[in-house]
């Protein structure tokens, strides 16, 4: 056995290497913020401009790299009936949209008490700019490929299994497989570059100092909206047995202890269906919830970056909120790219920096703070993706029950 093998084996190596990337942002937070200052211009302006070439390389490959994601997601219903697949994908979308409001309403309330001092107003600070500026167009946008997505999928999954459809299929499974090569080897790598490379210009040109501080309480916040919400899903899903909603959300803790740990829901999804199984007491049943909303119903992190969004978007304009309006289509929008979930750390606000330039007029430097923050946030959204889908498996049940309830009383009165 090699040393490194060895080294590994040691628990608490192994928990940090799980949470090396984590680790790593947060390194580069704390960098910036006490020798953000000391790096020299020239350098600054090199990492800037780095930052800028990755986020626009990423805006203008996105829209091609999720449409795969999203035609698999809507595939791999394709075996549950009619019915079925048009009701979940409603209620995922519905899920997601609620959970975007929540973390929405909560940031609407709790920013405004407290008293953030980070801005995003340079004053008379010294802009810090990129050596070259690079604004590649994207030949198609996010959401026009989320909705063909949509439709290629919806469609595939009514064709008989003839030579074509097994022909596209496959092709759309190599594609996917591209597009996870992309985020895992390349964009992830990248990612801390990226970060670095902004934060240098929110240190330049604010005081990102007080980061630390502002976001502190704001996280408490997060984490406790979506220990609420989670178990409010629950509670619905047990028809509103306090006690029932209770027995099966610890059962589902250990999942979400586990999501929390591996950062992935796809991971977890064995334990996962193991907690769906004994709370519905349904396999069949169970497994269609749990396999259909692994990896496109994320109640945890709907809730934790609408919030932070929201957060920033007060902060840079003096706690008003969006216009009605826009801020629907973006939550809209937002709750269908879900079906494009990336199973890479920081992948859902991955598919969300192009909607807050989008419809939010987010700036650069406010991408990067909410990408920083959103990481950081990352294994506790996982876990709430987790539990939060173990209670939406507990609301299908009682979905479907009602629709066989409501088809028997039809046929009895024919």
């Amino acid at each position: 056995m090699s040393d490194t093998q060895t080294f590994y084996q040691n628990p608490i190596m192994a928990k940090i290497k799980e949470f090396s990337f984590i680790i790593l942002i947060i390194s580069i937070m704390i960098i910036v913020v006490t020798m953000g200052h000391l790096v020299p211009l020239e350098v600054q302006r090199w990492a800037y401009t780095a930052s800028s070439l990755i986020r626009g390389g990423l805006m203008f490959l996105l829209p091609f790299l999720v449409f795969p994601f999203v035609v698999m997601s809507i595939t791999h219903l394709k075996s549950n009936g009619l019915t079925l697949i048009v009701s979940l994908l409603v209620l995922i979308t519905l899920s997601n949209f609620l959970s975007i409001l929540v973390g929405s309403g909560a940031a609407a309330f709790f920013v405004p008490w407290m008293n953030f001092s980070m801005t995003f107003d340079p004053g008379d600070a010294e802009p810090l700019l990129a050596f070259f500026d690079f604004n590649l167009e994207p030949l198609v946008s996010v959401e026009a490929l989320l909705l063909l997505g949509v439709a290629v999928g919806f469609s595939l999954t009514f064709k008989t299994e003839t030579l074509v459809t097994q022909k596209i299929t496959t092709f759309f499974e190599g594609y996917k497989t591209k597009s996870i090569f992309f985020f895992q080897n390349i964009f992830i790598p990248l990612l801390p570059l990226y970060i670095f490379g902004m934060l240098l210009k929110l240190n330049a040109e604010n005081d990102f100092s007080t980061v630390f501080s502002d976001f502190g309480s704001l996280i408490m916040v997060i984490i406790v909206i979506q220990i609420i919400y989670v178990f409010l899903v629950f509670l619905l899903g047990a028809g509103l047995s306090l006690q029932k909603a209770r027995q099966c959300f610890l059962n589902a803790l250990p999942a979400g202890l586990l999501g929390f740990s591996t950062m992935s829901s796809l991971v977890t999804m064995p334990v996962t269906l193991r907690v769906a199984e004994k709370n519905l007491g349904d396999k069949d049943l169970s497994q269609i919830a749990i396999t259909s909303t692994v990896n496109c119903h994320d109640v945890g992190e709907c809730i934790s970056l609408s919030l932070i969004t929201m957060a920033v978007y007060l902060m840079a304009n003096g706690m008003m909120m969006p216009d009605i309006i826009v801020f629907i289509k973006f939550a809209a929008i937002f709750a269908v790219a879900q079906f494009s979930g990336v199973s890479v750390p920081g992948g859902s606000v991955v598919i969300l920096i192009p909607l807050l330039g989008t419809y939010l007029n987010f700036t650069p430097e406010m991408i990067g703070l909410v990408t920083t923050i959103a990481i950081f946030m990352d294994p506790v959204g996982t876990g709430q993706n987790v539990m939060g889908n173990s209670g939406f498996a507990l609301v299908i049940q009682r979905y479907f029950k009602g629709i066989q309830w409501l088809l028997k009383k039809e046929l009895r009165s024919i």
